[in-house]
């Protein structure tokens, strides 16, 4: 129980230290892709894949559909959608994963039990409601 009470402190911490970093505009209207904010790359990543690996087979499999640059870009993306306060948030029962989905966005991000991001990407507001 103490993991998710300080993940949800850290949540609630990011997600005021990303509005004041003017995390939340919205994205151009030319733009097809999610807004990254770069200014916050560094104060969104305190959660992690579990292993660098598993990052780098994400970021290659969902980096260019999320429209990041770099694996540190995906990672602080997926922080981005965690700690947004307009994503939608519900406990997967099956297997007790935190799953994320920002709709505007389309963005859809899977925390573990244990705090790791397992996978961030985009899908619908359907497939979010289906798992």
């Amino acid at each position: 129980m103490r993991g998710i009470a300080m993940r949800k402190a850290l949540a609630l911490g990011l997600a005021a230290l990303l509005c004041l970093s003017g995390c939340g505009a919205a994205p151009s209207e030319a733009s097809d892709s999610p807004a990254y904010d770069a200014s916050a790359a560094e104060t969104a990543s305190y959660l992690t894949f579990r292993t660098e690996d598993k990052l780098q087979q994400h970021f290659e499999k969902h980096g260019q559909e999320t429209g990041c640059a770099t694996a540190e870009e995906y990672l602080a993306a997926a922080n981005a959608v965690v700690a947004n306060p307009a994503a939608l948030h519900k406990l997967q029962a099956e297997d007790g994963d935190d799953l994320y989905f920002l709709e505007s966005t389309g963005e859809f991000v899977v925390v573990s039990p244990a705090g790791y991001i397992r996978t961030y990407y985009l899908t619908d507001r359907d497939y979010f409601e289906r798992q």
